[in-house]
């Protein structure tokens, strides 16, 4: 059982000066996109990553510039195409703590040919099912997650926020271990790592976000947004017990 932390004032604070549509959708990354698509070419898989170049064009080459409000609809239907931008949204934003590395869908035990990405299309369409990822069935681990071969629990929460809508009640929220890291700091009583995360304790974790969002009228990516931005400015300040050891030696 999991408790919920108090809602940090200035998390409210920070929160209701920001803006859903600037803040959130409008978070951009930058995307090597000749580094993607050229592996992408290279494991034969039917993707191509695209973003906007600086005059607003959508552009194949080069360096482009992804929103996450764009990961909603990029994929125009096709899910392989949604969470390879996800990916790419992850490596490319700079405050987002992932791993840099190409996520390969394919199942290389599976005969050459559409059957090598048959496992993770059909963990993608597994998130699509309502409850989705709340129903542990078939084509699950133990944890509970769908078996997307290359991808990770953090692109796969980004994708299912992404193919989610605004008007969901519960909608899931991107997991970052920043900002896991950060709730555990505030008082969740556990302390997981994103590796380790089961969709129950993920779940959790989104309860406590839309919980504090409740709380404070805002939205739950905002909020998942400062417990970033809290532990990245925690790291980078100097702790007052470091310096009183360094004087006492």
């Amino acid at each position: 059982m999991t408790t919920t932390p108090a809602l940090p004032e200035a998390c409210l604070a920070w929160c209701s000066t920001r803006s859903y549509e600037y803040d959130v959708l409008g978070d951009l990354a930058e995307i090597d996109l000749d580094w993607w698509n050229s592996r992408l070419t290279s494991a034969r898989i039917p993707v191509r990553v695209r973003a906007r170049g600086q005059d607003g064009d959508v552009v194949e080459t080069g360096t482009g510039f992804l929103r996450r409000g764009d990961l909603q609809t990029i994929g125009s239907g096709c899910d392989l195409t949604t969470v390879y931008h996800c990916a790419a949204w992850l490596v490319g934003h700079r405050d987002r703590d992932r791993a840099r590395r190409f996520p390969d869908a394919r199942d290389l035990e599976e005969p050459a040919g559409d059957r090598r990405l048959h496992g993770v299309r059909q963990a993608l369409d597994e998130c699509r099912r309502a409850p989705a990822l709340i129903d542990v069935g078939p084509h699950r681990d133990w944890s509970g997650w769908p078996r997307a071969t290359g991808f990770g629990r953090v692109p796969m929460s980004l994708y299912v926020w992404a193919i989610g809508s605004e008007n969901m009640l519960h909608r899931p929220q991107l997991l970052d271990q920043q900002a896991l890291s950060e709730l555990v700091h505030l008082g969740w009583v556990d302390n997981p790592s994103v590796s380790a995360m089961t969709v129950r304790r993920y779940l959790d974790y989104c309860e406590v976000l839309d919980e504090w969002a409740r709380l404070g009228r805002v939205r739950p990516e905002l909020v998942e947004m400062w417990l970033v931005r809290s532990w990245r400015i925690r790291r980078e300040t100097p702790s007052p017990f470091l310096d009183e050891f360094r004087d006492a030696l």
